[in-house]
């Protein structure tokens, strides 16, 4: 059956309903400035021009603890006069929730920032993660680097729990073949090029046995312009994934097909009005085809490994469909036509190890979950674009080990397990299996073979299949190439980075 035709035929699942009651929490004033005043249940924050900064607000402390584990979605009422907000990302209103991490070493944070088109309704919506320690918190609302008159109504403040923790026990079924599977240990494809042969031959002088391959494309081609992306999406289907599969048995490394960018765009952004994927019937309907016609066209090929149907879905307001019930459906439609081969979903916010406590198994065999991870992502995503800004001492440069979010990263592994705390508590919960998809750390961040071999050690450790990112994607992730920014990289016959792969790679099976 033809992509089209499920276009038009397909029928859509029963949409997402968010569970939990509203609340609405007791707020008790901690700090007001000058700027600020509370008159009955009403906050007016009042900034006269010149008198721009960061330090006009309210503060407040809330007791959230009933919902620790919970993504809630908050509300509240207001009102704007002589606020003017233009498209510098530094101005706006700052709408924002914290709450002591376990160890007391730092903040978590949540809520929003608005502006523009965020204002119009009158009403601000924000999400806020609670991890199962959360109890006591404090809200802050200001106005960041601009004037005007905001008006608040208190009394109108309330949460609901948007995703909670899974209640029923459920043990993750795994068929022998799936169980026997020994560890593997491979990258991501490159986004152009997927089907240079000469890429997989180095990869095979790698001992690779794993290739995650990433459809990505646009996203704005994702979200309004269609056309272009069922292009895209008809040539990899077409050309693409059939020739990586056959280069992958020829060269034996095992293919997880990896839909990268999904049709309307599995990224919510943070205008209000744009929902992506989640409340766009036509587009959830092209996503469920893509998967039916992939699982059809490919499910008896040798070298595919997995179906992963969602990279980094990202969902943090209520939407007519939800991040997870639409990667079950996708599942339920592949186990209609491939009832074996393993199928890979990801967990909310980017595929977050955090997002894991309220991640709930799907009731379908060969299911693996995936998690990626970027921590301390003030280490892996700090990029240095000028390398003269370096030299000259302009920028900072975050190293490995080092201090981040109050505590002390390094290769002793402490900070690594616990920050994957949540995913290992799902895996033993629910006897589920973990592949970690993505983890990198830029070319040019001092002690990047020491932060990368430390992951690897932690994942060896807990038995998770892997895969780098990136091979051959971009130079900075790229472990090919050398250099102190993004500016002066070029490509050497080896790096650390590059020998600290290749050590672990030794440990794969040949195929």
């Amino acid at each position: 059956m033809s992509m089209l035709h499920l276009l038009l035929s397909g029928c859509l699942f029963v949409a997402f309903a968010a569970a939990g009651e509203t609340v609405k929490p007791e707020l008790k004033p901690a700090k007001l400035t000058p700027a600020a005043r509370i008159e009955g249940k009403m906050l007016t924050i009042d900034v006269p021009s010149g008198h721009e900064g960061l330090e006009n607000y309210a503060e407040f402390t809330l007791d959230l603890g009933q919902y620790a584990s919970c993504h809630l979605i908050g509300t509240i009422r207001s009102k704007f006069t002589g606020f003017r907000p233009d498209q510098d990302r530094r101005k706006g209103i700052d709408l924002r929730l914290s709450y002591r991490a376990d160890d007391d070493s730092h903040d978590r944070l949540g809520g929003g920032f608005f502006r523009n088109e965020s204002l119009k309704n009158g009403t601000l919506q924000f999400g806020f993660t609670l991890d199962p320690y959360a109890r006591q918190c404090k809200m802050r609302i200001s106005l960041n680097n601009c004037s005007g008159k905001a008006e608040f109504d208190l009394a109108s403040l309330e949460f609901t729990p948007l995703f909670t923790p899974p209640k029923e026990e459920y043990v993750c079924e795994y068929s022998d073949a799936v169980k026997a599977r020994p560890v593997h240990r491979g990258v991501m494809s490159p986004i152009r090029n997927q089907t240079d042969e000469e890429d997989f031959r180095e990869l095979r002088r790698w001992n690779v046995n794993l290739m995650r391959l990433q459809l990505n494309t646009s996203e704005q081609w994702a979200r309004s312009e269609p056309a272009k992306y069922r292009a895209f999406i008809r040539d990899k289907i077409d050309n693409v994934i059939p020739k990586a599969l056959d280069l992958g048995q020829k060269y034996g490394i095992k293919i997880i097909i990896d839909l990268h960018t999904a049709p309307g765009s599995n990224r919510m952004t943070d205008n209000p009005d744009f929902n992506g994927l989640y409340d766009n019937d036509d587009a959830v309907k092209e996503y469920l085809a893509i998967w039916e016609e992939i699982a059809e066209k490919f499910h008896r090929h040798p070298a595919l490994y997995g179906y992963d149907l969602m990279n980094e879905p990202k969902q943090h307001r209520p939407a007519k469909y939800n991040y997870r019930d639409l990667q079950y459906e996708a599942a339920k439609r592949i186990r209609a036509i491939d009832p074996e081969t393993p199928i890979y979903v990801e967990s909310n916010m980017m595929c977050s190890p955090l997002s894991f406590y309220y991640l709930e198994p799907l009731k379908l065999r060969n299911i693996i979950y995936q998690v990626h991870f970027y921590e301390p992502f003030d280490y892996t995503h700090h990029f240095i674009r000028k390398a003269a800004d370096r030299k000259a001492g302009r920028v900072k440069v975050n190293t490995f080990p080092g201090d981040y979010y109050g505590t002390h990263w390094s290769g002793d592994l402490v900070q690594i397990r616990k920050k994957l705390t949540y995913v290992r508590a799902f895996e033993q919960r629910f006897k589920a299996k973990i592949y970690v998809g993505e983890f990198s750390a830029p070319a040019y961040a001092p002690g990047a073979e020491q932060y990368l071999a430390s992951c690897i050690k932690v994942f060896e450790e807990y038995g998770w299949d892997w895969t780098y990112h990136a091979f051959r994607e971009s130079k900075g992730w790229d472990v090919e190439y050398a250099g102190t920014a993004d500016d002066d990289l070029v490509r050497v016959p080896t790096t650390p980075r590059r020998e600290v792969l290749l050590n672990a790679f030794k440990k794969n099976r040949k195929e």
